[in-house]
């Protein structure tokens, strides 16, 4: 059963590398690439767990743990407190550590970046702007959703002053899609799944598709309010000159894939609803649902099976 549910996770990771997604709707194609990355997350961690309970297990620990720090790296081990452990106490924690270390750090990261932008909006802004937006002292071309519990639009005052009143409507309302869709919570989890699975090969691609087609979503959300495209396509790139920030608690006008996003804009072509691709992003969602209820019996299980069959070795003081 669980080598099936491996099976499964390797073909739904490997899915979006191979389908053509840039033409399917916005909103399923995130799905598709934030199931196919949490995917990468869960199968970090269960690597991690693997180590932790089975690696005691084989011949392999078994060998190692006759090798003591303190016989191996006499100075290192009294020096770093490792008297009386074995090498493979090392080779148990490390995986676990090297992914709580980096979960602490993006957490850290996207905490830290909440604060700065905050704070940046509080020492910049200058009044309200149109349409209930916010307008920051800022030279450059700047139109986001900024904050992460609350958050607002803001329009810089270069933006003002080089957009016409059809362009700034349709960045504004690019913007208040991205708010109405939350996708600053699917940049965040996107984040920590990053952190996890930052050694997969893929993961920064997946990441980086992921922003694509929420942009697209937000793009979406403006036309459907009646918006021209030429504006918005216009507007993003004035905007483009400056570097894209996303990071959950703001997400610039100026996002992933101008130039794809400017090109299907011109063309006029709106994404429509394809039913194969939905079902596979259920199918994707489901399997991630489905091995994040079970993984917490497998840790449980595996821990009995490895207490029951390894043996702990000592090293001398």
């Amino acid at each position: 059963m669980s080598v099936a549910l491996a099976v499964l996770a390797g073909l739904a990771i490997a899915a979006p590398h191979l389908l053509r997604l840039e033409s399917a709707h916005p909103a399923t194609a995130a799905t598709i690439w934030f199931a196919a990355l949490s995917l990468r997350a869960l199968g970090a961690f269960s690597f991690a767990v693997f180590v932790v309970l089975y690696l005691p297990t084989t011949a392999l620990f078994d060998l190692v743990t006759h090798w003591c720090w303190h016989t191996v790296l006499p100075v290192v081990a009294t020096h770093l407190g490792l008297s009386g452990h074995s090498i493979g106490d090392v080779a148990l924690l490390a995986p676990m550590l090297g992914l709580a270390a980096s979960l602490m750090s993006v957490s850290f990261g996207l905490w830290r970046a909440t604060r700065t932008i905050r704070a940046w909006v509080r020492r910049t802004s200058i009044g309200p702007g149109p349409q209930h937006s916010v307008i920051v002292g800022e030279h450059d071309v700047v139109v986001a959703a900024a904050g992460f519990r609350r958050p607002t639009v803001i329009v810089s005052a270069g933006a003002l002053t080089t957009f016409d009143d059809e362009e700034l409507a349709a960045s504004l309302a690019h913007e208040r899609g991205h708010i109405a869709h939350r996708h600053r919570f699917v940049l965040a989890s996107a984040e920590v799944c990053r952190s996890l699975a930052r050694l997969l090969p893929g993961t920064r691609r997946a990441v980086a598709e992921l922003v694509f087609h929420l942009e697209r979503d937000a793009d979406r959300w403006a036309i459907e309010r009646r918006h021209e495209p030429t504006a918005l396509a216009s507007a993003i790139c004035k905007a483009a000159q400056r570097r894209p920030c996303h990071n959950g608690a703001l997400l610039s006008l100026s996002g992933r894939g101008v130039t794809r996003r400017v090109r299907q804009l011109l063309s006029g072509d709106q994404p429509a609803r394809q039913h194969r691709l939905d079902i596979l992003a259920v199918a994707m969602t489901t399997l991630v649902l489905a091995l994040s209820a079970a993984l917490p019996s497998a840790v449980l299980a595996g821990g009995d099976r490895a207490n029951q069959g390894s043996t702990v070795r000592h090293c001398p003081n």
